[in-house]
């Protein structure tokens, strides 16, 4: 089996997922007086027409640096043009306390269950060494589960590198948004993100985490890949990414992709059928945007016409 796709699609989830249990900082950054980009430049950004209305749809990564900013001026006029702002997930808004509870139901093992014990023991050291390595302490994570400790240190790692959420495409809009009292509004919610993890068996998990530390080291040149893609709308490499990730797990691909884009295809469709001269700013993964099983192609076969822009 190929691990090296199956470590390749967690980081394309860490960076397509609105990270919400990680935690978010807030940016003080005011970007609206920024000069935006030149907007000949290709965006991840569809118009589609609605009743008396438009639903931009635009493709982002939830974990960036300020370096990427201002965006291209089409994507901030659609924003500006629209009243409703539709996300994944509000991630400025996800109680604590339920926070707190779905992440202990979710990513913590049974209390008579240990982390050694469902890794096996050869790769639980294996794991230790590489986190040692690393400066991380396996037994400061004893008792979570496999995948939500490669999620961490994956997330971790990004920041290092200077990728955050706190730069990240949602909550740069998510604050916009109450700056500008525009409506938000959820495609799923918290504990359905967190729920995507659901099922994992202990060796998948294993590998997701042994994957991840081995070849830390060489995060860098693919985050710039995917957002080099993305910052440039380059969407035959986003495509060729998103193959690549997902070739040797059909099952992972159509949980983590298509089966979410066809959960938000009605509420897409349901505003696009509103009578109201709104618009509406939908901001999703750009991994969700590409591809034959895309949000674009599900539109499409419905009978509506996004038009690139």
């Amino acid at each position: 089996m190929g691990w090296k796709t199956l470590r390749d699609a967690l980081l394309l989830l860490v960076l397509g997922l609105a990270l919400a249990a990680a935690p978010v900082l807030a940016d003080d950054n005011d970007n609206d007086e920024e000069e935006s980009k030149a907007p000949e430049e290709p965006t991840l950004l569809w118009k589609v027409e609605g009743k008396d209305h438009y639903v931009w749809i635009y493709g982002s990564v939830h974990a960036l640096t300020e370096d990427h900013y201002p965006l291209p001026k089409a994507v901030e006029e659609a924003f500006e043009a629209s009243r409703h702002l539709v996300v994944e997930t509000d991630i400025l808004n996800i109680d604590p306390q339920v926070q707190q509870e779905l992440v202990v139901n979710k990513a913590m093992l049974p209390a008579d269950t240990s982390l050694k014990e469902v890794m096996g023991e050869e790769d639980f050291e294996r794991a230790r060494v590489l986190m040692e390595e690393l400066g991380y302490n396996i037994d400061e994570l004893e008792g979570v589960r496999p995948w939500f400790i490669a999620l961490t240190i994956t997330v971790s790692e990004l920041q290092q590198l200077g990728y955050t959420e706190e730069h990240g495409i949602e909550t740069y809009f998510l604050e916009r948004a109450a700056d500008k009292g525009k409506s938000v509004h959820e495609l799923e919610s918290f504990r359905e993100q967190l729920a995507l993890f659901d099922g994992f068996s202990d060796e998948v998990q294993s590998r997701f985490l042994l994957q991840s530390l081995e070849e830390a080291k060489d995060l860098e040149p693919e985050v710039e890949r995917l957002i080099d893609a993305w910052e440039e709308g380059d969407l035959d490499t986003l495509s060729e990414l998103l193959k690549e990730s997902f070739k040797d797990y059909p099952e992972l691909y159509e949980r983590i992709i298509v089966e979410r884009n066809r959960a938000w295809i009605p509420k897409i469709e349901e505003f696009l059928e509103r009578e109201h001269e709104q618009n509406y700013f939908v901001v999703v993964g750009g991994l969700h945007l590409v591809g034959e099983d895309s949000v674009i192609k599900m539109l499409e076969d419905l009978g509506y016409e996004p038009r690139r822009h």
